[in-house]
């Protein structure tokens, strides 16, 4: 996140917040966040354990993220994209086949469209810039060329 323009680095930092945040309270509470997520633990035993899996998995996303610098930062957006987008698909799978109702299973998915849509937007704004730049300095050796002759 280190070297960004102001606007990417608020989308990169928001992401973090959201992805840190949730984790952390996930780790240190399961059946707190479970239940505000409309996720019953009478019918998920085993969630409260998948919570803390999921939540150390994000915790170190998040500061690997935020500690990343210009050349690294696009592939870990690229990573948590896939990783947002799994979460999405796991989530409709598990509501699909009956693991958790309608509610629990949105709850779920917009819990992982939250850390997905700012780094998208993150990602997005990083390619048009670094195509700007290239565009720009091939303009610039155009120029200079055309100087010299």
């Amino acid at each position: 996140m280190r070297g960004q323009i102001w606007y990417v680095a608020f989308l990169i930092g928001l992401m973090c917040i959201i992805r840190f945040s949730l984790s952390a309270i996930g780790y240190a509470d399961p059946h707190w966040l479970m239940e505000q997520l409309g996720i019953h633990i009478s019918s998920n035993v085993q969630t409260p354990y998948v919570v803390r899996a999921w939540a150390i998995r994000d915790i170190v996303i998040a500061a690997l993220v935020a500690a990343a610098n210009k050349s690294t930062i696009k592939t870990l957006l690229l990573a948590c994209i896939v990783i947002d987008t799994t979460d999405i698909i796991s989530a409709h799978l598990s509501g699909a086949a009956g693991l958790f109702n309608t509610a629990e299973t949105w709850s779920l998915k917009l819990a992982a469209i939250a850390a997905l849509v700012p780094e998208v937007m993150a990602l997005v704004l990083l390619t048009v810039r670094k195509t700007q730049e290239q565009i720009d300095t091939h303009k610039k050796q155009i120029e200079t060329s055309e100087t010299v002759i």
